[in-house]
């Protein structure tokens, strides 16, 4: 499905347009905010369709000492960044969230944990994806992120 997003309108500057690889946007974007920079997210790959990031492991964003495993909120963080990514690449502008579910499936280990976006839908305002993260060999969590797409 053509992402409306890519068409420029009046005086705004052109969108990415087709298929293309959207990775340098995002990290030009993601980059600009001081979370994803104080924690080392990277970028690996966006297209239209499809985000994939990482976030290494820091223990400071443990949330039980006890079992050293990461804080839900870190993981549900991870989920509306990668969601919105897929997003952010056409637009070349952040996207508000509107909705964002995550379901804990497993504890986030000592692992890097790397995010994977895939677009469900995309219309004219709203954009849903859906997110997994993987922590080690094992998904620890799924998501869904809602998307505002326009300016309005």
């Amino acid at each position: 499905m053509a992402d409306p997003s890519d068409t420029g309108e009046g005086g705004r500057r052109a969108r990415s347009s087709g298929r293309a690889d959207r990775t340098a946007v995002v990290e030009r974007l993601y980059g600009d905010i001081p979370f994803h920079r104080r924690h080392d997210l990277e970028v690996l790959s966006v297209t239209p369709d499809r985000a994939r990031v990482k976030l290494p492991f820091d223990p400071g964003l443990v949330g039980n000492p006890d079992l050293g495993v990461l804080h839900g909120g870190v993981v549900s963080a991870l989920v509306d960044l990668a969601g919105a990514a897929v997003f952010v690449g056409g637009r070349e502008a952040y996207t508000p969230t509107i909705d964002l579910r995550v379901n804990y499936l497993e504890a986030a280990g000592r692992e890097p944990l790397y995010a994977t976006a895939t677009v469900d839908r995309r219309g004219a305002d709203i954009g849903v994806a859906s997110v997994e993260v993987e922590s080690g060999d094992a998904v620890c969590a799924t998501g869904t992120g809602v998307y505002k797409l326009t300016d309005d």
